[in-house]
């Protein structure tokens, strides 16, 4: 529907336009993902649906190699740009990168559900691709770095928690505003595209989940599918001063490991290990 339905179609198995071959992996999953939807006469389609999961698992959400490729060099240029400038500001600036790969699989942004079919997955807001925002990234080493800060007796638990709101700011609870040392920069694929592969979740009790009536035997089981990252490596890139980022990328090899990025940590979801 819209715009996109002149454009996109599906038979309810693949993707494609309305003459030629189905859509293929130079395809932006961003636009695929929350910006077409297909609908029949009791609504949202479901095949439609399988078919939006096929395809980012078959075509990696559009990670396209040369593409990828052509992106890292942007951010390598980004990255000297804003090294220089520091330079020339006169504050040293280095950049560091930790390239970590998924341990079993990895989810975010699952619960951002803005699209007509309901699947969630963190995206680039330009490319489509699979993405580590900055800012869970740095979620996670607040959390892995405070909870090593308050595991210290006085006097050093209080230089820990100072050292840390340092190097990353004021906890997003304060009420203070300024900014940390350490700049995160998205996470993106690194080299090569990372393994898409559609996962799921089956409530078997939804109308207890939703708050309308006690759990029963009866209530039918509701398959609802999603993304996961299932194998290759993010680089997560940090910019600061030398030894404040080198803890920032110590403290972040540590949560990726401990504590894990994403969503559904609990149940194994989200833990990283380093790629060197």
């Amino acid at each position: 529907m819209g715009p996109l339905g002149a454009a996109v179609r599906t038979d309810g198995q693949v993707l494609k336009p309305p003459v030629g071959f189905q859509c293929g992996a130079d395809a932006n999953a961003l636009i695929l993902l929350r910006r077409v939807a297909f609908v029949d006469d009791t609504g949202i389609a479901s095949p439609a649906e399988r078919a939006l999961l096929s395809w980012a698992r078959d075509h990696r959400l559009g990670q396209e190699p040369v593409l990828l490729a052509a992106v890292a060099r942007r951010r390598e240029a980004a990255v000297r740009r804003r090294v220089a400038r520091g330079r020339l500001r006169g504050r040293e600036v280095v950049h560091r990168r930790v390239v970590v790969r998924p341990q079993w699989r990895t989810v975010t942004g699952i619960g951002d559900r803005h699209n007509p079919h309901e699947i969630g997955i963190a995206l680039h807001g330009t490319y489509g691709w699979p993405v580590l925002p900055g800012s869970t990234i740095r979620g996670a080493v607040r959390a892995h770095a405070g909870a090593e800060a308050r595991a210290l007796a006085e006097p050093e638990r209080t230089r820990g928690l100072a050292r840390l709101e340092t190097l990353l700011g004021p906890s997003p609870a304060s009420a203070e505003h300024r900014i940390g040392q350490v700049d995160f920069l998205d996470a993106l694929p690194a080299g090569s595209p990372v393994r898409v592969t559609v996962d799921g979740v089956t409530p078997h009790v939804q109308p207890y989940h939703g708050g309308k009536e006690p759990p029963a035997e009866w209530h039918n089981p509701v398959p609802s599918a999603f993304l996961t990252i299932s194998g290759g490596s993010f680089a997560i890139d940090f910019l600061g001063p030398p030894d404040a980022a080198d803890q920032v990328a110590a403290w972040c090899v540590a949560a990726c490991d401990t504590g894990g990025i994403g969503a559904k940590t609990a149940a194994g979801y989200g833990y990283l290990e380093e790629n060197p």
